[in-house]
């Protein structure tokens, strides 16, 4: 019989959960904004492009991800329960807009 050491979860780095097979586009978002904001906060001169770095990704990534994850810490259902992660850009991306040209906080897919 094999001698198989067993991966404890409290010994895996943000970079080896993110790099794991299984996770969502959700929990990868959610896994680089706590990263960034941890990291964010241990080290004040801490920026996306550190993050990028770490993850192995392009700034726009990290940045997209951060994006995804405050709506999804915010409740925002129709981001949540999109199956792609570029649907859900998509939404956002559409508020975005929409708030900065515009100037409202109140969006037509938020009524």
């Amino acid at each position: 019989m094999m001698n198989v050491k067993k991966v404890n979860d409290e010994n895996i780095t943000f970079k080896q959960k993110y790099n794991s097979r299984g996770m969502t586009w959700q929990e990868k978002a959610v896994l680089i904004s706590l990263y960034h904001t941890t990291m964010c906060l241990k080290y004040p001169t801490w920026h996306m492009g550190d993050t990028a770095e770490h993850f192995e990704v392009s700034r726009g990534l990290v940045s997209e991800n951060i994006r995804l994850a405050k709506e999804i810490d915010n409740g925002n259902k129709k981001v949540t329960l999109c199956p792609h992660r570029e649907d859900a850009l998509k939404l956002i991306d559409r508020r975005y807009y929409t708030r900065d040209r515009k100037e409202f906080t109140i969006f037509k897919d938020d009524e």
